[in-house]
């Protein structure tokens, strides 16, 4: 599973232009996880900026146009889809540390 961030700026055409309520907002981010299910994909979180018009939702899929794809069927246009890596301990320094356990043990 690879993790997207897709943006949303109603400055540029991609967020609705009147405010939206939290309520509208949270049925709207319902329904892209919903439609986002269909294509094996997941909408984990979304941070938001309703007075301003802008969203950043963070999903799951197995590939961008898995993430493309959950924004057709409720008409939810967005400005980019970037694949970000999650920076834990568990995704990316684990590779690290074991690639320097293995130097030191040679």
């Amino acid at each position: 599973m690879k993790y997207f961030i897709d943006t949303h700026d109603k400055t540029k055409g991609s967020f609705p232009a009147q405010e939206l309520t939290e309520e509208e907002f949270f049925r709207n981010f319902d329904s892209l996880d919903e439609a986002a299910t269909q294509f094996g994909a997941f909408g984990h979180a979304a941070h938001v900026n309703l007075k301003d018009g802008k969203a950043f939702c963070f999903m799951s899929g197995p590939d961008e146009e898995s993430i493309r794809n959950a924004h057709t069927p409720i008409n939810f246009p967005y400005d980019s889809i970037t694949e970000v890596r999650r920076v834990t301990g568990a995704d990316m320094r684990l590779p690290q540390v074991a690639e320097a356990l293995r130097r030191r043990a040679r």
